[in-house]
């Protein structure tokens, strides 16, 4: 088999690569690193085995011990399955993916080597630094703090260009500043540190080589320095930082079930926004008879409350057909909670699942669908066209009123369901004239009779990118 040895890039998770994303949803096993964004993560397909591999705690564990514990684990899969081996930024960018490169040679592993975008420029380009500029300079230099200063050193400190971008480099920067002091260069050349780079935490700070200590204070790791002149673009090009601050201290009410946790929470918290949950309905479980679901093909279902319920009543785990589900959430609920494997459409709501098991189950199978009473009639519809399908309701909605007072304070409203669209189209519509309203897909919007946008990816977080892109296509 091969290890595909990838970068992830500097932290957004859409700044990686078309191929990176396709090998890592077809990876059997994903071997990663701490600066890998979680929701990265998520693309891995169910059966995908996942093993972490930062450097978290080097008190416990040197650097050299992981990486042999690392080198090991690509031996020890690498000749038997599809092995993504996931790093930070590019692996060929102080990230020893050339080693690694060299563990598999030596071991007769095939490789592959995907490049990823480096932080080192696509940081500073966050923070509106170019690291070359005709004004400013035409060559850069770029040190990893940890190295830059060991005894053997090789860096000549004297033949440095006047721009340098530091990596890793911390608990470093004060030494390397007294260094290029020694040789020459201004207390006052300007240093630009930019903490967390392309994620909703990014922070920059700008300050001297000669004010170091008091300039960076607050600061964490991961943190990039731009050292030179360039740095000072960051004043007037500081394009991504301004539209972080126009989300700051925004109030986004959640329109969703009353039982449901608001686990999504934290995607608002990273931006600094208030997240208001706002139920409009309520799950109300219900008795139903449960067949045996081995007399089924297979058994689909649109909801998380659906597998509970169900659960309460059976062991999935000993159905041996196939499980569909609604989307990403009820199929990693099935796989967290029960290790079994659910597929999902390539579009999240029932005309996709619909269209995904009809291309994918054989004719005249029998197919269970376990749903809300309150759910239309489009997956069943175009389930019967194919199989023999039974429906069994296992839970009702029962609406809420809709509460003014918070939609009043509301910079944005997300409408997570048709059901709780229904009952916000009840309030006077002047009230909802101020706040953006989002909605999670078509089949809800179908029920917003006032002006609002549509997620294109019908989850939580394909909703929050529609409110972003439509904030940040404000002028700044």
């Amino acid at each position: 088999m091969t290890v595909y040895i990838v970068g992830s890039g500097p932290g957004d998770p859409e700044l990686v690569t078309l191929k990176a994303k396709r090998l890592i949803e077809e990876a059997e096993i994903l071997i990663y690193d701490r600066l890998v964004h979680e929701e990265i993560l998520n693309w891995v397909n169910p059966e995908c085995k996942i093993i972490y591999m930062g450097k978290r705690d080097k008190k416990l564990k040197s650097s050299q011990q992981i990486q042999k514990e690392i080198n090991l684990t690509l031996i020890k899969y690498g000749h038997n399955y599809r092995v993504v081996r996931l790093k930070g930024g590019d692996p060929f960018i102080f990230g020893r993916g050339g080693e690694e490169a060299l563990v598999c040679k030596n071991a007769g592993i095939n490789f592959e080597i995907i490049p990823g975008i480096s932080s080192f420029y696509a940081v500073p380009a966050y923070a509106g630094i170019p690291i070359t500029h005709r004004k400013f300079n035409s060559v850069f230099a770029v040190l990893t703090g940890c190295e830059s200063i060991k005894a053997k050193s090789a860096i000549n400190w004297e033949k440095l260009p006047e721009t340098i971008i530091v990596l890793m480099g911390v608990s470093e920067i004060q030494e390397i500043s007294k260094k290029l002091l020694k040789v020459g260069r201004k207390k006052s050349t300007p240093v630009a540190a930019i903490s967390w780079g392309t994620t909703p935490k990014q922070q920059t700070k700008l300050t001297t080589i000669g004010n170091l200590a008091e300039g960076i204070e607050g600061l964490e790791p991961p943190t990039i320095f731009v050292i030179g002149s360039v740095s000072k673009l960051h004043e007037k090009l500081n394009w991504f930082e301004r539209k972080l601050e126009k989300l700051k201290d925004k109030k986004i009410v959640i329109a969703r079930a009353k039982n449901h946790t608001n686990e999504d929470e934290e995607i608002l918290n990273s931006y600094k926004i208030k997240s208001i949950l706002m139920p409009l309905i309520e799950i109300v479980y219900k008795e139903f008879e449960l067949p045996n679901l081995n007399d089924f093909d297979a058994i689909v279902f649109t909801s998380v409350e659906g597998v509970n319920q169900v659960s309460q009543k059976v062991d999935l785990r000993t159905f041996s057909g196939e499980i569909f589900a609604i989307g990403p959430k009820t199929k990693n609920y099935i796989l967290q909670n029960f290790g079994l494997k659910a597929n999902i459409g390539k579009k999240y709501n029932s005309k996709g699942l619909g269209k995904h098991i009809v291309q994918n189950l054989d004719q005249m199978s029998k197919v269970l669908l376990l749903r809300s009473s309150a759910a239309t009639k489009t997956l069943k519809n175009m389930l019967s066209t194919k199989f023999y399908v039974s429906v069994i309701n296992v839970y009702d909605v029962r609406s809420l009123p809709a509460n003014p007072d918070i939609i009043k304070e509301a910079d944005a409203i997300f409408v997570m369901s048709a059901s709780c669209a229904k009952s916000l189209s009840t309030l006077d519509k002047k009230i909802l004239e101020k706040p953006v309203i989002v909605s999670i897909g078509p089949e809800t919007s179908k029920y917003l009779s006032i002006p609002h946008l549509t997620a294109k990816e019908f989850t939580f977080q394909g909703i929050f990118n529609t409110y972003l892109n439509h904030i940040w296509s404000e002028k700044l």
